[in-house]
């Protein structure tokens, strides 16, 4: 049996995947909100191996602001939040492919420097 954190590293993976095949489908909010999923599921994955809470939104803020105190890396608040307009946008139809495009690129970047932390 995988382990949580596998999973939801694997997860991740699949989520940016799904995001780039709907943003080249040119379906915007589904493409964002699999972004968010992306960045949301690898925190879960940093979260799970640290044993730090993750089921809540606010709990993914704060294990990046714990990892970052950890870390130093400033940059992860940043690409986070890149994640969370993708979020958001989902729910708004309101960032323009450009825009998603971009999040998405930040999102990709996210994964691979938490990938370390797993």
């Amino acid at each position: 049996m995988a382990t949580p954190t596998l999973s939801y590293t694997a997860q991740a993976q699949r989520f940016l995947q799904q995001a780039q095949e709907e943003f080249e489908k040119g379906d915007l909010r589904q493409a964002s909100e699999k972004g968010w999923g992306a960045a949301a599921q690898m925190i879960k994955a940093v979260a799970d191996r640290r044993r730090w809470p993750h089921s809540e939104h606010r709990l993914l803020r704060e294990a990046i602001g714990k990892l970052v105190e950890e870390t130093r890396d400033e940059e992860l608040v940043m690409l986070f939040d890149a994640a969370g307009e993708l979020h958001r946008a989902f729910y708004e139809g309101d960032i323009g492919s450009f825009g998603v495009s971009l999040r998405l690129r930040s999102v990709a970047t996210f994964l691979e420097k938490m990938r370390q932390y797993t």
